[in-house]
């Protein structure tokens, strides 16, 4: 790894433990609990390094996500399915992992605070336009692409309804203590099945 290289990961490195301590905090205390001075300290920063990567608590506090969102797909499905069969395995592979809890515990701070709200439709976003890049780089051809950014359009716009938490869905590391899950009788794999079948056969 080259200098360039070096100096990226150290970046990232900081600003995931910021993010981490911002999110950490915001459990412990509330997203009104603490300070940027706190978050930096916890991480083992200064103020001045917090205000190189995050303009606010409520940026840093969401930032936990996107480095998760990111990782998801370091390794993508085989190639050998058909491209909604790929599609289905990818969404699978993003919201197992932790990050569908991780999305649960934030949309909960944000209902305490709402400006958290604006950063989690990004990670929205970032979620969707992952998932559209991967297939991209999957199909060739005008027609093709088209036909992926449809497929993703339509399976992401119907995935909303779980990453907005309207569809309360069971994980295998489902935190007991997010109100949102009590009740939930259908697992994340249930809830994609019967997604990607409506997607395959119609509504």
């Amino acid at each position: 790894m080259g200098d360039v290289g070096l100096r990226e990961a150290k970046r990232e490195a900081t600003a995931h433990a910021l993010a981490r301590a911002a999110f950490d905090l915001a459990r412990e205390r509330g997203v009104d609990g603490f300070t940027i001075d706190e978050i930096a300290s916890r991480a083992g920063y200064s103020r001045r390094t917090f205000a190189n990567h995050y303009a606010g608590k409520e940026e840093a506090i969401v930032a936990v996500a996107p480095a998760q969102v990111n990782h998801a797909l370091d390794t993508t499905p085989a190639d050998d399915l058909s491209l909604i069969d790929w599609l289905h395995a990818v969404a699978l592979q993003q919201l197992s992992g932790g990050l569908l809890d991780l999305l649960r515990e934030l949309r909960v701070l944000a209902q305490q605070h709402p400006p958290l709200r604006p950063h989690l439709l990004e990670v929205q976003h970032l979620i969707r336009e992952t998932a559209r890049e991967a297939v991209l780089a999957r199909v060739e051809g005008p027609a093709a692409e088209v036909h992926a950014h449809l497929l993703v359009g339509a399976a992401y716009g119907v995935l909303t309804c779980v990453l907005d938490g309207h569809i309360a869905v069971r994980t295998d590391a489902t935190a007991t203590d997010i109100p949102e899950t009590e009740g939930a009788d259908m697992s994340l794999d249930d809830f994609l099945d019967r997604a990607f079948s409506y997607l395959r056969t119609g509504f």
